[in-house]
């Protein structure tokens, strides 16, 4: 079995290797705009990588919104590691770090597409559903009580 490696960004060249997974997922494959998906806070969060082997094949990034609250932002895989877990021990990772904080709360803006992945890592949507660059998305918040994590 391969290894899966979860790694914080430390390096302006891990930076640069998360801006790229970024881009093949948000910009060329959901044409998403540069201008948004490059919006100017990446020097305000923390970021992540997995890696298989030597490769890196997805990212996060987790932003401080106000005090102990944290949004998990930019999550990333790329299309050939999809429903393989990597997702999920990508954001266990981070969920992992942020919930051990004090009195954190944890939320993230969900696509509508990939809902169900969010929910099954125990978090549960709130308020109604909006746009970002024309694609449908929800607000959603963990739910520590039921968290296997």
């Amino acid at each position: 079995m391969t290894e899966l490696k979860f790694k914080k960004v430390k390096s302006k060249s891990e930076m640069e290797i998360s801006f790229r997974i970024r881009n093949l997922v948000f910009c060329e494959e959901q044409k998403i705009s540069k201008e948004i998906e490059f919006d100017n806070l990446d020097h305000l969060c923390e970021h992540f990588l997995v890696y298989k082997e030597e490769t890196p094949i997805a990212t996060g990034r987790v932003r401080l919104k106000d005090n102990n609250l944290y949004k998990i932002e930019r999550v990333a895989v790329l299309s050939n590691y999809r429903r393989s877990k990597v997702g999920s021990l990508l954001m266990k990772e981070i969920i992992k770090i942020y919930s051990s904080l004090k009195d954190t709360k944890i939320i993230l803006h969900s696509q509508l597409a990939v809902q169900k992945f969010y929910k099954n890592l125990n978090f549960k949507p709130y308020g109604e559903q909006f746009l970002e660059d024309s694609i449908p998305h929800i607000a959603m918040v963990f739910n520590e009580d039921n968290s296997g994590v």
